[in-house]
């Protein structure tokens, strides 16, 4: 009797734990989805027309839907920000930050990708990326690749190996960083992959040259910066800045005239 007796208690325990996980497990699995969306195409909510904001609805409620199907009745704790982003994978949005509120919702905000960057292909297409390096579209002509949001060119992009865009992309966002802005200042960027040269084409008439830009690059584009923020602005209109590291190992930042010195 006292065997059976501990079995049963046994089993009630059992019975009861499991009960107790089975009861936390749907309280704390995701039943909710917030979403917030930062659209370049959609602009601010109180400048939309009724026609934006319901397109705009019915973006964030495609969106809620898509997170409750792929994690409806997930742990919340379960929940990961590399795997919530691949949600966006095939979409013109990226996941820019996420919230777990509990017991069973998720915050999440997204944003959608811009156009930076274009580079013409070996069949004479355009292919426009975002900041990350990341295919956008296709277009026929370099008219037709203009950004998408506002008409204006995008980076034109020069590199022997299709794949170094993401790299391209890495080292315009240190450029970004420094000089405060990208596509407004740089026409077009190259890598001289011969040279280890890194080449930055201002629209205002001045050239980039970072050597050896895989090395110390956010100093040598602190000096690249410094020294194009000490020229005179007729001075920023052609020539060369060109970024090295001396003998004793210091970075140095020169500007040198069209004279034939930089081809």
């Amino acid at each position: 009797m006292k065997y059976i007796r501990k079995i049963a208690v046994l089993l009630i325990a059992v019975i009861f734990l499991a009960a107790l996980i089975i009861g936390l497990g749907v309280i704390f699995s995701v039943r909710n989805v917030n979403v917030s969306v930062e659209s370049y195409s959609f602009g601010e909510w109180d400048e939309m027309d009724d026609d934006g904001k319901q397109s705009a609805s019915e973006e964030i409620e495609h969106f809620r839907e898509k997170v409750l199907n792929d994690y409806r009745g997930t742990l919340l704790g379960f929940v990961d920000e590399k795997s919530l982003a691949e949600s966006f994978a095939d979409t013109k949005y990226i996941l820019e930050s996420f919230e777990k509120v509990y017991p069973c919702t998720l915050d999440i905000v997204v944003k959608e990708r811009r156009e930076v960057f274009s580079m013409k292909t070996t069949g004479g297409l355009y292919n426009t990326y975002d900041s990350f390096g990341t295919l956008m579209r296709e277009a026929i002509t370099e008219d037709e690749a203009f950004n998408n949001i506002d008409r204006a060119p995008n980076v034109l992009v020069k590199i022997d190996n299709a794949d170094d865009i993401v790299l391209i992309a890495q080292l315009a966002s240190v450029f970004a960083d420094k000089f405060s802005s990208l596509r407004p200042v740089v026409e077009e960027m190259e890598i001289h992959s011969e040279t280890d040269d890194l080449i930055f084409r201002f629209r205002c008439g001045l050239d980039l040259r970072i050597s050896g830009y895989e090395n110390l690059t956010q100093m040598k584009m602190s000096a690249a910066y410094e020294k194009f923020s000490s020229l005179k602005d007729e001075d920023k209109l052609s020539g060369t800045i060109v970024v090295t590291v001396d003998r004793n190992g210091e970075i140095v930042a020169e500007r040198f005239p069209d004279n034939g010195f930089i081809s």
